[in-house]
């Protein structure tokens, strides 16, 4: 597989007017070759691809990285380049303007004199953004993992509990069930906290009456998952019902219009549209998903001013949200596969509003 990942990278290298590109970003790096390490870079230069890395890494890059030659550095990974000859000639040498710093950049045109430096943007994601079958079923296999987690750490919310002691619980339970580690700082935000959409598990305790919003996922072999569900410690006001169907509605309305073809933006206005006809459009800050794989927060980007269109095989989450500050919050999130013909929601936790 990685195999034909690096062959259609090659292709894509005549379209951005280059004749090689280096990638540098460790996620893209583990996506054209299967390198897990923390140490690693490639490069691209057909008919051949490089994979640069050091000592530490000698045995896992031989079990892990395949169709690449590999090159054990003796010092810093691209003081290697010069001993490739093709590019102590003029050359141009793509980089990866997002990850590339220019502290790095000025080092590459001393070491590769004749080199000609073109940035170039979102090269690889381009490829990534779509997924194929082993990708999707590492995927699902996050998704399962952290569901079962998360419904065993239900049973563990209680009042009295500390917010970091539910994150705690439930990352250790992924864990246990085969995860790499959690994908993200999980968050656990209850009460008035739970109005802060990133509201990360703090020292406070649950209280009887609480809203609390936990949004977690873990890292299966490299891939991630997302999920966030709402639940009410103890009966629900009519408030609390209120704002939560109405957050309900938005994310399966989103869920059932996703298909290939339709503008992310237009995707972010189904579940804003509603909610901002209830009277909570302000209320409603941030966009209403993003793309999964190797990255948690990967393209495409899910909101107003976006400008991708859904494509088959992309994996997204969609995630409406009302936060309302002094009182509380409400967000509901799954992971959905975009297929030929529409959306399939990956996560299967329940939906309705729960009371503990």
């Amino acid at each position: 597989m990685t195999d034909q990942r690096i062959q259609t990278a090659f292709s894509l290298l005549k379209k951005n007017k280059i004749d090689c590109l280096l990638v540098t970003e460790l996620h893209h790096v583990r996506y054209l070759t299967g390198y897990s390490g923390s140490n690693g870079m490639v490069l691209l230069m057909p008919p051949k691809a490089y994979f640069f890395t050091d000592f530490r890494y000698k045995v896992q890059a031989q079990k892990e990285v395949k169709n690449c030659a590999i090159v054990i550095a003796e010092q810093s990974l691209i003081s290697e380049l010069p001993k490739v000859p093709k590019l102590n000639k003029k050359i141009r040498i793509g980089l990866e303007a997002e990850f590339v710093s220019l502290s790095l950049q000025e080092k590459l045109k001393d070491l590769l004199p004749k080199a000609v430096f073109k940035s170039t943007e979102k090269l690889v994601e381009s490829l990534s953004v779509t997924k194929d079958g082993d990708e999707l079923k590492k995927i699902k296999k996050a998704i399962k993992i952290s569901e079962k987690a998360y419904t065993e750490t239900l049973d563990f919310i209680k009042p009295g509990v500390k917010e970091k002691d539910i994150a705690l619980e439930l990352e250790y339970r992924m864990k246990s069930y085969g995860a790499d580690s959690s994908a993200f700082e999980i968050i656990v935000a209850s009460g008035q906290r739970s109005s802060m959409p990133h509201g990360v598990a703090s020292e406070k305790k649950l209280r009887k009456g609480d809203l609390i919003t936990v949004d977690f996922g873990c890292l299966y072999q490299g891939y991630a998952s997302d999920i966030t569900r709402t639940v009410v410690l103890g009966k629900a006001d009519q408030k609390q019902k209120k704002i939560y169907n109405i957050v309900l509605e938005a994310q399966l309305a989103a869920c059932k219009a996703a298909k290939p073809g339709l503008a992310c933006s237009r995707l972010d206005g189904v579940a804003r549209d509603i909610i901002m006809k209830a009277g909570y459009g302000d209320n409603f800050g941030h966009g209403l998903g993003h793309g999964i794989g190797l990255i948690v927060h990967d393209l495409p980007q899910l909101n107003a001013r976006s400008i991708e269109t859904l494509k088959p095989n992309m994996v997204i989450t969609i995630e409406p949200g009302i936060y309302i500050p002094n009182w509380g919050g409400v967000r509901i999130e799954d992971d959905v596969a975009v297929t030929p013909s529409g959306a399939q929601i990956l996560s299967r936790l329940p939906k309705e509003i729960i009371e503990l």
